[in-house]
């Protein structure tokens, strides 16, 4: 390539770059040539100067990952002092010259030996320079230029977060934001699609779905269950080369779990309850127990049992087991069979955290009713009176009738008693009593000078 002026010329050396693109298209360096121009000034005579040339380069390309048997072509540099006589000798200096990039000095062909990676480097600037064979001297400044890597679609989009482990409500709305995930390529995002991804779902529909250009992933169904299912598995795919086919491509999963609200109201398992509970329990004790399902969990699930009617309302209580979320039934007065022997108790359970949004799903209470059964002890007969005071004259005969104690069996039975004295000291010693009717009698003679009074201990029992 010659140029060619009116003014004086000098040596030019000329970039020429070739590059076989995947598309087949070539490109060739240019040069741009840029001159001093005068102006005529009124009274002014025309004044010559030098012109200056300016020369712009434009980049070579090699395409990376050349895999070729011989070197790769890259460009040629041309000086327009060279006449083809071989006269001008061409000099490559600068990254890779020499080891990566060998010149013929003789042509200025410009070959790659070696297959480069455009992610590991993109580009290599290089100094070239034309000089005289004879003379060694140059026939024009040295001037720099680039050699660019051109990329290949090489690499495939990669999810460097993943795997992701992400949570959404249940009953969400169709179309929730669930997560945003991002591939990356190491390919050149400036030239082509090699580095435009396309994001698709793989697994995991219909329940969700991938915004393709975003990675956003939303709800695609309404009032997703976390009853029904709790846990999902979703795989997304990243595709290069805008998806189209051919495209390489790297996958992720998701793993989606829904997390509980309010939209179960708790529930009895049974409509009518009975409970036995013995008339020898204690005040304050605890009777039974009472549990109303829900399908919730943790807070949502947390409910207060209520007794909120019922003929034993005055006599039971309930509480609540947080841990359990039981009703804890227990007794506040005593129980007597022969007095009353059943209680009924509607007994409420209601949850304590409601959620209206889903108000319409409820009422988020349940009421059930409870029949308590009092069960019959065999009690010990129990004395008319819990002490007796009685006389006898001193020097009375032994045998004397001194008075009668009475116990009845407080048993719906009532059975019929035995009565004795409890021998614990020697004075029980000087008594006797009829164990059938619990008539006390002196076993001595009394000095009441001795001794004015005596204390003795009577039992009875059932026959």
């Amino acid at each position: 390539m010659r140029i060619t002026s009116t003014s004086c010329i000098c040596p030019v050396l000329v970039c020429l770059c070739f590059v076989q693109r995947c598309y087949g298209a070539a490109h060739h360096g240019s040069i741009k040539v840029t001159r001093n121009q005068t102006k005529h000034v009124e009274g002014e005579t025309e004044v010559h100067h030098r012109p200056k040339r300016g020369w712009v380069w434009n980049q070579f390309f090699v395409l990376e990952e050349h895999m070729g048997p011989d070197p790769q072509y890259v460009g040629k540099l041309h000086s327009n002092s060279d006449k083809g006589d071989g006269s001008v000798k061409y000099i490559l200096t600068g990254e890779g010259a020499g080891t990566i990039f060998i010149i013929d000095d003789t042509t200025g062909d410009i070959h790659s030996t070696k297959s480069l990676d455009r992610e590991q480097k993109t580009h290599y600037v290089l100094h070239a320079q034309a000089i005289d064979r004879r003379t060694n001297k140059p026939l024009e400044p040295e001037s720099e230029f680039i050699i660019k890597v051109q990329d290949i679609n090489d690499n495939a989009p990669k999810f460097t977060d993943g795997p992701y482990i992400v949570t959404v409500p249940e009953m969400s709305e169709m179309g929730t934001s669930v997560l945003q995930v991002t591939a990356t390529d190491a390919d050149d995002p400036t030239y082509g699609n090699s580095a435009r991804v396309v994001y698709s779902i793989l697994q995991g529909q219909p329940y969700f779905s991938v915004d393709p250009k975003t990675g956003v992933i939303r709800t695609a169904l309404h009032n997703m269950d976390r009853e029904a299912r709790e846990h999902y598995s979703v795989v997304i795919q990243a595709k290069d080369m805008a998806g189209q086919v051919g495209g390489l491509s790297g996958s992720t999963t998701v793993n989606i779990t829904l997390t509980d609200v309010n939209d179960n109201p708790p529930r009895f398992p049974q409509k009518h309850y009975q409970l036995y509970v013995p008339e020898s329990a204690q005040v304050g004790s605890a009777v039974g127990k009472i549990k109303a399902n829900d399908a919730d969990t943790g807070s949502n699930a947390d409910m207060k049992y209520t007794i909120i009617n019922g003929d034993g309302s005055g006599v039971f209580s309930i509480s609540t087991d947080k841990e359990t979320r039981e009703g804890i039934l227990s007794l506040k007065k005593p129980l007597n069979y022969e007095k009353k022997k059943s209680y009924t108790l509607n007994i409420e359970g209601a949850n304590t955290h409601l959620d209206f949004r889903f108000s319409h799903l409820g009422p988020f209470k349940d009421v059930t009713m409870l029949k308590i059964i009092v069960g019959d002890v065999d009690e010990p007969p129990l004395f008319t009176m819990p002490s007796y005071v009685m006389e006898v004259y001193e020097n009375a005969k032994i045998g004397t009738a001194v008075g009668t104690v009475t116990a009845q069996d407080p048993d719906t039975a009532n059975s019929l008693v035995r009565y004795f004295i409890d021998h614990n000291t020697e004075e029980d010693r000087y008594f006797t009593i009829d164990a059938s009717t619990g008539t006390i009698k002196t076993a001595k003679i009394f000095d009441r000078e001795e001794t004015p009074w005596y204390n003795i201990t009577v039992a009875a029992s059932e026959i």
